[in-house]
């Protein structure tokens, strides 16, 4: 059965003007007969001779099939010997059908014609694209032959029995006669039908044909302009004749004229960087093997001006409507890209080398800064004890002040090494009960807890991975921020809370996804801050308030901020001044 695609293509078209020709041709034979041969004797000859006939031409297509298939096997496969063969097998199922339709009242006509039809089937089964060995080319030709016996005998046969139902025809001759002029007229009437639903077609099918040739220029003019702009080629390979075909600007990547040269790998290997050859002979050799083709890259060296350009090449398998096996790929010319990433990785380089001496200087400040500072203090120590009373009251305070400031100079490389450590630490994750740190960073502070009389109210708080000596780091200076900013004669009140939520419904997060993140929230009844600068407190070296009003670098903060992002989190501020303050933090679950 036809599929519906069939009805609208040029073969459906060809097929109905064929029937239509074949009809009027079959109409002016009948009519012919009847005018010139009204005897019985010759009508049961006509209707035996075109039994007998179409019986031959079967015979005929069979031997044709045999033919094409012999010379088929016999060139190693050319496929022009696969027509007759193709054919003869359309014409031997119309044959069967004209037959069946001649003989579907005849029982016994019937059951030879099955038998044929059988025949046949088994000597179609014989035919095979090649084969293993002579001897079973010898043994299927034999039995091959065996079978078409058969088939002759019961041709026969049935011409045999043509022939003794000559009387019979005779007198269904002479009943049809009476009936000529209208089915005569009938069959004319249905062939001028089947030629103007055939002519209806074509020019539907002309008009849809010009409307997607004018498409298909515009999207070739697209597609044209697309590979220029985008700076890549496009190619085909047929796997029938294994030839490439390229496009226009295929040529021009490789600094050529379109269509200049025969699109083959031989001669693409000319333009191949030699270091790179072994590249595309792999990958063709890849293609031809396994029909396949992986993302290569390559250089080219161009003829036109010698440059060396870099190429990442991709294709893949293709069955167009007519079952032909291709494979469509395109060509990219990378070399911009290329150059980006080598200067990226030369960046990369600087900043390694900068990290490098930062981690150098880091050290530095570990030993060289602090061993001078330690003897100003400890000359400071001694001057306090034993000349203090021999000073001025001027050099007194001169004295005091540089002891002060001595002192924050500690406080201030402490500082800066642990946000170094914080940048630099190997991040060894491991699961942290975060009431654990809780606890421990309370021991931490619990002088300074004790000394403010403060009240540490920790909830039950969840279990992540965590690197944990950071971790505890992130609790203490929170912790001690708060400490740090307490009211007046108030007693300082931090409260600790976690609880799991989703990104999607914390819109300080702005974040649509269903990711998963503990939240852990801190707040105190403090002096707070004013809101406007809450993205300033995250800052090194930032400070809301003078040093003079409260001790500190200004680094604590900004190491809360670098232990958060070391575990892929966020931490948000809150205030409202005099009134306390909260810190909000995001971990990922």
């Amino acid at each position: 059965m036809f599929q519906s695609k069939f009805f609208k293509s040029i073969a459906f078209i060809r097929a109905v003007f064929l029937i239509a020709l074949f009809i009027l041709i079959l109409l002016a034979s009948i009519t012919y007969r009847h005018i010139k041969d009204l005897d019985k004797t010759s009508a049961v000859l006509m209707n035996t001779y075109e039994i007998s006939l179409e019986l031959e031409q079967l015979m005929s297509y069979i031997k044709d099939a045999e033919t094409g298939h012999r010379g088929f096997v016999i060139t190693g496969g050319d496929s022009i010997y696969l027509d007759p063969y193709i054919n003869a097998r359309n014409n031997i199922n119309i044959s069967f059908e004209i037959l069946n339709n001649s003989t579907k009242n005849n029982q016994n006509q019937q059951k030879h014609l099955k038998k044929i039809y059988n025949l046949v089937d088994k000597r179609f089964s014989y035919f095979k694209k090649d084969f293993k060995t002579q001897r079973e080319f010898n043994t299927i030709f034999k039995e091959g032959k065996v079978v078409m016996d058969s088939i002759r005998r019961e041709v026969s046969k049935m011409i045999t029995l043509e022939n003794k139902l000559l009387y019979v025809h005779e007198k269904i001759y002479k009943y049809n006669n009476s009936n000529t002029p209208l089915i005569i007229f009938s069959s004319f009437l249905i062939s001028i039908l089947i030629l103007v639903l055939g002519y209806l077609r074509i020019i539907k099918n002309y008009k849809s044909l010009i409307k997607q040739n004018i498409e298909l220029k515009i999207f070739d003019e697209s597609s044209r302009q697309a590979e220029i702009l985008g700076n890549y080629g496009s190619w085909v390979l047929n796997f029938e004749n294994h030839q490439f075909s390229y496009s226009d600007n295929k040529f021009r990547l490789l600094g050529c004229e379109p269509q200049s040269f025969n699109p083959t790998i031989a001669n693409l290997l000319e333009f191949v960087h030699p270091d790179d050859k072994h590249i595309l002979i792999e990958a063709n050799d890849s293609i031809l093997k396994d029909e396949s083709l992986p993302l290569i890259h390559y250089r080219i060296i161009r003829k036109n001006n010698n440059e060396i350009r870099h190429f990442r090449t991709i294709g893949k398998i293709f069955i167009d409507s007519l079952g032909h096996k291709n494979m469509i790929g395109t060509t990219q010319d990378i070399t911009d890209d290329f150059n980006k990433k080598e200067l990226i990785k030369q960046r990369n380089k600087e900043l390694e080398q900068n990290n490098k001496e930062l981690n150098e200087f880091n050290q530095v400040a570990s030993h060289d800064l602090q061993e001078p500072l330690r003897k100003i203090q400890t000359f400071i120590s001694r001057i306090s004890e034993k000349e203090q009373d021999s000073l001025s009251e001027s050099g007194k305070i001169y004295f005091e002040k540089i002891k002060q400031a001595s002192s924050r100079m500690r406080v201030l490389i402490d500082d800066l090494l642990q946000y170094s450590r914080t940048n630099r630490s190997e991040k060894v994750f491991s699961k942290i009960n975060l009431n654990e740190i809780a606890e421990e960073s309370k021991i931490e502070l619990s002088e300074s807890i004790e000394e403010q009389k403060a009240t540490i109210n920790i909830g039950k708080l969840h279990t992540i991975k965590a690197v944990k000596f950071q971790l505890q780091q992130l609790f203490i200076n929170i912790i001690g921020n708060s400490l740090k900013y307490a009211k007046k004669d108030v007693p300082p009140i931090i409260t600790i809370r976690s609880k799991k939520v989703k990104a999607i419904n914390e819109p300080l997060l702005n974040d649509s996804s269903n990711k998963e993140y503990i939240k852990i929230i801190f707040t105190d009844n403090g002096l707070g801050f004013d809101q406007a600068y809450a993205h300033k407190i995250f800052l090194l070296f930032n400070r809301l308030h003078s040093k003079n009003e409260f001790p500190g670098t200004g680094v604590g903060l900004a190491i809360c901020k670098k232990i958060v992002e070391n575990h892929k989190g966020y931490i948000f501020a809150e205030g409202v001044l005099n009134e306390g303050a909260t810190f909000i933090i995001y971990l990922p679950k």
